[in-house]
């Protein structure tokens, strides 16, 4: 067995659960700010009656779990976004360490963390906690901040120039990029923001960036609306925050690139 790999893997998942939470505090830190609401301070804090959370209530995952979603001190519900934070941040952030050390041994891994390839799976979890305070304030208030959108398409900026440093298709990239940020600035602009947000199309840039390739994008796409799809059934709503579909749909394609790239190639 690898060891070196799964503790990587396991790591970085415990990281991405807290930057769940971190997520969440600051997509809520931005709205109140917004509203020209007082700041609760560096704790975290209950919305409803201000409570300081202690260490073992702020446990990502865990904390939600044994108090149900509910605040210990007034009972108010926290809602389900935090928990889906944390959990999708566990998930993006193992996902992307295993990806990263596909085929690698020990050595392997240890040489991976000297090596080039780490600044681009740093590049990519940046870009990622971004998406994830994007996914939370878009999903809560249908907006998605500018100054995050500008963050996280400069991470993709990088991870993509790291790529193509590393011997990247610069062709593909354009492709990518055209295909995902094109067709929802394209939506954007001639449904005048009836069918998609200003914010789609800036972070479909930023995906399309750290996809790279044309496929993938096309991809990103259809897993993006046909989970949006599907979410939308039960709840029969004419029209639903859309950037958490297209995070979700990133991780997913991001982590298992290669094998997509293989059966794409395969039937067509």
């Amino acid at each position: 067995m690898n060891y070196y790999r799964v503790i990587l893997i396991v790591f970085l998942a415990l990281i991405g659960a807290a930057f769940g939470s971190f997520a969440c505090c600051q997509a809520w830190r931005i709205r109140l700010k917004e509203e020209g609401k007082k700041d609760p301070g560096k704790r975290s804090v209950c919305i409803k009656c201000g409570h300081k959370l202690r260490w073992y209530e702020n446990i990502p995952i865990i904390s939600w779990l044994v108090q149900r979603g509910k605040c210990r001190k007034c009972g108010a519900k926290i809602g389900r976004a935090e928990i889906l934070a944390e959990v999708l941040g566990a998930v993006g952030f193992g996902l992307v360490a295993w990806k990263f050390t596909v085929g690698a041994d020990d050595a392997g891994v240890l040489e991976f963390i000297g090596s080039l390839n780490l600044g681009g799976m740093v590049a990519v979890l940046a870009a990622f906690i971004g998406m994830m305070i994007l996914a939370v304030y878009d999903g809560k208030w249908g907006e998605m901040p500018v100054g995050i959108l500008i963050y996280v398409i400069v991470m993709g900026a990088v991870y993509a120039v790291l790529s193509l440093v590393r011997g990247g298709d610069w062709l593909s990239l354009l492709g990518s990029v055209a295909l995902l940020a094109g067709t929802y600035y394209l939506l954007y602009f001639f449904s005048k923001e009836k069918l998609v947000g200003g914010g789609d199309w800036m972070l479909c840039l930023a995906i399309g960036l750290i996809l790279g390739k044309w496929q993938l994008a096309l991809v990103e796409l259809f897993l993006a609306n046909f989970l949006g799809a599907v979410a939308m059934l039960p709840q029969k709503k004419k029209k639903m925050a859309f950037g958490p579909f297209l995070v979700v749909a990133f991780v997913v394609i991001f982590a298992f690139a290669e094998p997509l790239l293989s059966t794409l190639a395969m039937n067509l």
